[in-house]
Formats: C-alpha cells, structure tokens, sequence
C-alpha cells in the first residue's frame, strides 16, 4: 500500500514538473523554460562550483552512507 502511494506522489511530481515546463515554453514571457533558467544560473563559475559539490555531497552520503541495520 505504501509503494503504490509512493509511486503515485512521484509520479504526480514528475507530471507536474513536465505540465510547469510545456507551460514555460508555451509563454516564455511568464515562466522562463529549465534551459533558460540553468544557462543563467551557471554563468557565474562560483555556482557552478557549489552545484558541483552539492552533487558531490549527495552522491557520496547515499553511495558509501553506512546503513543502519536491526540488530537481533
């Protein structure tokens, strides 16, 4: 019961993320598109090094995070 409604909050995000970009691209002048968005974002090189290690981060914390295990 729990994965279905998992899935579906996901999924719903994922539709909604999808719905906000055909919006932006339908009327730039509202809502600027991902693109547009990201390409002024990463002009500055200070920005592109903290997306960079922001990604780092979260890679590393859930790629060699110790998990935590019952002990019987």
């Amino acid at each position: 019961m729990l994965w279905w409604i998992t899935t579906a909050g996901y999924l719903a995000i994922l539709v909604a993320m999808a719905l906000t970009e055909v919006f932006a691209r339908w009327r730039p002048h509202r809502l600027a598109p991902l693109a547009d968005m990201l390409d002024h974002v990463m002009r500055l090189r200070t920005t592109r090094v903290g997306i960079i290690a922001a990604w780092w981060w979260l890679g590393w914390h859930f790629t060699f995070a110790v998990t935590i295990q019952d002990v019987l």
